[in-house]
């Protein structure tokens, strides 16, 4: 969703659009939030804690078996939000230091928020939910009593907080967990047949943005063996970094924030393209750096897109360049429109999800590609599970709300590389 409603900071080239995230006074003087808030983990105690008292008492998703949680130390203040006739309204300021838990079976929302102007907006980055209160500083421990906390975290419908902090809680060591396939729920059921044919379409706007060449796929018997062999290389090491059917190496999406940074900056001034880390690098790194941390989905793509050239050891200039006008690059690709439209002219095919089902690997749309709107991957061979920059562990579509899916999730057009062609529905 990069490229979407206002320009945020003054460095920022006139023509890439951001959302502006800022929270409203509270105890102290208003914050301005951006997405690029972070927490750092807190190590576990010796004592043994209750599972059920320490997910919460709101529960939150899956409620009340017994589910184990992570304490985490604000590193900056940070703006507590409840939900609210499908609204995320501020509930309160927590200052730097303040301590949160989280769920391990926590999840990421997208919902509009409340600015501290009034206004609605948007982030594609999207709400950890639910967390609670441990603790807050010494120093705020007048303005936050143990009364107070304990009032705040029985907040009907649980409480949110900037998913920036994802990457803190799922580190950077090992592997991401099997996302195992939920029952269908009734928001995902909404939009959706149980085995993810879309019930809603896009085929008018699909067809006017990519015309005669919508489902033309290219039979990979008509390829010479070198296309072949590069397309197929390219796409198996995008599927390796994004697949939650097994147990993926977070190294290909995560890595320390600072080294992420530098690789960010290496990128744009040399074109050296790196092999892990992707996450990090587009939302840590690029988006931080250029003013629209709230919105990275274009940009994370990218990178994942970039990284799987370089590790299959082909250019991935030879397909984005200036020729085509469809560079690569944050400035060029960070908006959502731009980049389904560098895929197709670098002979990507656009397939009409209707028809077709998205498979392992392919590269998704909301809607037909617009702007504002929303990317990501399918992280399963059905595309009911998917990554993108609110949830690199994982998202499963299927224990989805509706108004999340209604917001960021309709795919209504994917890419795959020319000679990868999906099964009809």
């Amino acid at each position: 969703m990069a490229g979407t409603t206002k320009i945020t900071k003054s460095l920022l080239l006139a023509a890439l659009l951001t959302l502006a995230a800022c929270a409203p006074a509270n105890d102290f003087p208003a914050i301005d939030e951006t997405g690029n808030e972070s927490a750092s983990i807190v190590p576990p105690t010796p004592e043994v804690e209750s599972p059920e008292e320490e997910a919460g008492g709101n529960a939150g998703p899956g409620g009340g078996s017994a589910v184990t949680s992570q304490k985490l130390l604000l590193n900056q203040a940070m703006t507590l939000r409840y939900e609210k006739s499908g609204i995320l309204e501020n509930k309160v300021e927590l200052p730097a230091g303040t301590q949160i838990e989280v769920p391990s079976n926590y999840e990421v929302k997208h919902l509009d928020y409340r600015t501290s102007s009034g206004a609605i907006e948007r982030s594609s980055t999207g709400f950890l939910y639910p967390v609670k209160i441990v603790s807050v500083t010494d120093a705020f421990k007048t303005q936050f009593p143990q009364s107070k906390i304990d009032e705040i975290n029985k907040t009907s419908g649980g409480l949110f907080v900037f998913a920036s902090i994802v990457g803190n809680l799922e580190g950077t060591e090992g592997n991401f967990a099997v996302v195992q396939a939920a029952t269908p729920g009734e928001g995902f059921l909404k939009y959706y047949q149980p085995n993810g044919k879309p019930k809603f379409n896009y085929v008018n706007s699909v067809t006017k943005r990519f015309g005669a060449k919508l489902n033309q796929g290219v039979k990979p018997e008509s390829m010479s063996a070198a296309q072949r062999e590069k397309y197929q290389s390219i796409f198996a090491e995008l599927q390796k970094a994004v697949n939650r059917e097994v147990a993926t190496p977070k190294s290909y999406l995560m890595i320390d924030k600072k080294v992420a940074t530098q690789r960010s900056i290496d990128f744009e001034k040399t074109g050296a393209i790196t092999t892990t880390g992707a996450w990090s690098i587009a939302t840590q790194g690029t988006a931080v750096r250029h003013g629209f941390s709230n919105v990275p989905c274009a940009e994370f793509q990218s990178e994942l897109l970039r990284q799987a050239y370089q590790r299959a050891g082909y250019r991935v200039t030879d397909d984005f360049n200036k020729t085509k006008g469809n560079q690569l690059i944050w400035s060029s690709t960070a908006a959502v429109v731009n980049y389904s439209m560098a895929l197709y002219k670098a002979g990507w095919i656009a397939w009409d999800s209707t028809k077709y089902r998205p498979i392992l690997g392919a590269i998704m749309m909301n809607g037909a590609g617009y702007t504002p709107g929303h990317t990501y991957i399918s992280g399963s061979n059905d595309g009911l599970i998917i990554v993108d920059n609110g949830a690199p562990q994982g998202r499963d579509l299927r224990k989805t709300t509706d108004k999340t899916i209604s917001i960021m999730f309709q795919v209504g057009v994917f890419f795959l590389p020319p000679g990868i062609n999906p099964p009809a529905w």
